[in-house]
């Protein structure tokens, strides 16, 4: 007892010590079961995790750049001043640093390039061969044996084509390229130098040059550095040298040969035959063939030609043909008194649009647009199916919701009604069956609403006021119009993710949900965001803003 008196203060230390290592790790533990639930979970928190390939990354914690792997193993601790750090494939990645660019592997260095470019080092691995590697700035594929690269310094322009088994140098140019290829095909066939030159890729043949002769892809000048489709698996529009006011076109084929000389103010076709090409001359549209013959004269405001039918517009009236040029919808519609441009018909800035979809031809009229709603709106619409057959709605509002990345597959109509503060909507699918009805009630007047697609089946609904401010958000189921989450339960919620092909994620309350394409539940996590690197493992950022690598287990792998 007199022991326990004279060391009575260190008995309270040491009980204090160990109270508050049991809170540490339960707390801490507490923290790791949070987001540990379900799946395997690294115990290192980083502050950022990026630049993720192969199953590498890049990694900052307390100040410094880590190459790690998903195991928590550092591969390498990079130099505080290193720059532009790129994770390529089979575990290799660069840096730059003092002019230079590193490429290591495992820590260790392969090979350093004394920086003289601006462009990123990338690496190409031919798979077929594990111990090949071919090393190449910003490669661009063109076939399963050809790449190309451009390197510029300064003014200075040289663009080669190469051979990625040999490395040997098969074509070069003092200019940049942009390939072309058929409608339809996985390869490029052709590119183009400059503006003025095609060169055919399987003999690197210079097919056609011309000094006053810029090469158009469908619809749109040839941009340097960029990829262009040619107009069909036939030809391609060519234009002269002069200003926008004086140009002219014409038609080549990929033989070089000037199919129809340059003397067209517009040119242009929608369909992969050229049985029909629009054309414009003194102000007019006509129809015609590719022996440059008139098979409809040239009195038309606008032509636009499609797979299965013909758009016309004659004296303000939209009127269509079928491919036997027959008239089977006369003239009915009336457009505003606009000019008319086949080359520009389907921007937000002329009277009418025309939108293909799998089953319908959606023609709009007095389509309406603004930078918040990137939907089409349409006030009178004419639906021309596969059989020529016009279904004509007018007077009725009525929008295509579609995903202008082409990531989400689907896209819906829907017809919306405004009545002061009230929006009551009807959705359909492409077919035009309706699905659902959704009606909200908001405490302002509604002057606008945007809609955009959240995934396959939810809608984002966004009402705005007079000056364009967000009055409500809905997420709406499409198929049964139930609502997911409206206003503040949104502002968490994380925009659907593709984590493989069958599988994707979205957050919402700090909760991130893992499901299948076919919405069945994989697992949940407690985070705020997740970012997929390799095979099952992710980085999950937690709710004290940290990333931790986890293994995900399916649920027969738990089992």
């Amino acid at each position: 007892m007199q022991f326990i008196k004279n060391n009575l203060l260190v008995i309270i230390a040491i009980i204090v010590l160990i109270i508050s290592a049991i809170l540490y790790l339960f707390f801490n533990n507490k923290e790791q079961r949070e987001i540990k639930s379900g799946f395997i979970q690294g115990k290192i928190a980083y502050d950022k995790i990026e630049n993720y390939a192969d199953g590498i990354m890049l990694a900052t914690k307390d100040d410094e750049l880590l190459i790690i792997d998903p195991n928590d193993k550092v591969i390498e601790k990079l130099d505080p001043e290193a720059t532009d750090v790129s994770i390529l494939y089979g575990g290799y990645y660069t840096y730059k640093l003092k002019d230079k660019t590193y490429l290591n592997r495992n820590g260790k260095n392969v090979k350093t390039f004394t920086s003289l470019i601006s462009e990123e080092f990338s690496l190409y691995k031919d798979q077929t061969d594990e111990n090949s590697l071919y090393i190449t700035p910003s490669p661009v594929k063109i076939n399963e044996d050809i790449y190309y690269t451009t390197i510029t310094q300064d003014e200075n322009v040289k663009t080669y084509i190469y051979n990625t088994k040999t490395g040997k140098i098969l074509f070069e140019t003092d200019n940049y390229i942009s390939l072309l290829k058929y409608q339809g095909a996985t390869t490029y066939d052709y590119f183009v130098v400059g503006e003025k030159e095609l060169i055919r890729i399987s003999d690197f043949k210079q097919v056609f040059k011309e000094a006053d002769v810029n090469i158009v892809g469908d619809n749109v000048k040839l941009n340097a550095q960029d990829d262009i489709i040619t107009n069909n698996e036939k030809y391609i529009v060519i234009s002269n040298n002069a200003s926008l006011e004086e140009k002219k076109y014409g038609l080549l084929d990929f033989d070089g040969n000037i199919i129809i000389p340059i003397s067209y103010d517009d040119i242009s076709f929608k369909t992969n035959s050229t049985r029909y090409i629009a054309a414009k001359k003194e102000g007019k549209y006509g129809l015609i063939n590719p022996l440059n013959e008139t098979l409809l004269d040239f009195k038309y405001d606008a032509l636009e030609v499609y797979d299965n039918n013909i758009i016309a517009v004659l004296n303000n009236r939209l009127g269509i043909l079928n491919n036997e040029l027959k008239t089977i919808y006369n003239y009915k519609l009336s457009l505003s008194n606009l000019e008319y441009n086949s080359r520009i018909c389907c921007n937000n800035k002329n009277p009418f649009e025309v939108f293909p979809t799998p089953d319908n031809l959606i023609i709009s009229t007095s389509s309406k647009n603004t930078e918040e709603n990137t939907s089409l709106e349409f006030n009178n619409t004419l639906i021309v199916d596969k059989q020529n057959k016009v279904k004509e709605l007018k007077k009725q509002i009525i929008r295509y919701v579609t995903d202008e990345k082409q990531v989400i597959k689907n896209s819906y109509f829907i017809k919306e009604q405004i009545d002061d503060k009230t929006l009551s909507i009807d959705i359909y699918d492409q077919n035009l069956e309706k699905l659902s009805v959704f009606e909200t009630i908001i405490q302002d007047p509604i002057n606008t609403v945007s809609y955009e697609l959240f995934n396959e089946e939810y809608i984002l609904i966004k009402i705005y006021n007079e000056e364009y401010e967000i009055l409500s958000t809905s997420l709406v189921d499409a198929k049964s119009g139930k609502v997911i989450g409206e206003n503040a339960e949104l502002d968490n919620y994380l925009k659907k993710q593709s984590l493989l092909e069958d599988y994707y994620y979205y957050g919402q309350d700090d909760t991130i949900t893992i499901k299948t394409n076919d919405d069945v539940l994989i697992t949940t996590i407690e985070g705020k965001d997740l970012i997929y690197l390799k095979d099952s493992y992710y980085a999950v950022k937690s709710n004290n803003n940290k990333y931790y690598i986890c293994q995900i287990l399916l649920e027969e792998q738990v089992k």
